[in-house]
């Protein structure tokens, strides 16, 4: 399977769908639990780094960009309640 184009890779990360995929999974796989935490608290963390590393904002797509904070939090509370709801067993 051919690699996306650090360009595309770029673009992709900018948006708030791949973060709140990793939320979801996060929050439904696990629940809520020390490690959950910890994972969320890693991916807020690189959340910021990934602030850092991209630079300054283009006005146009700001929004997106930092929409994928609260994105992933939102999609790891949703994970965790329908993990509450629909056990998932590991």
């Amino acid at each position: 399977m051919p690699s996306l184009p650090p360009f595309a890779r770029r673009v992709i990360a900018d948006t708030p769908i791949p973060w709140a995929i990793a939320g979801f999974a996060i929050g439904a796989a696990l629940g809520v639990n020390f490690l959950s935490v910890t994972l969320v608290a890693a991916g807020i963390g690189a959340f910021v780094l990934y602030l850092h590393l991209h630079g300054p904002a283009d006005p146009k797509s700001e929004g997106r960009l930092f929409a994928a904070a609260p994105a992933f939090i939102v999609a790891w509370m949703v994970g965790f309640a329908a993990n509450s709801l629909i056990p998932i067993p590991l």
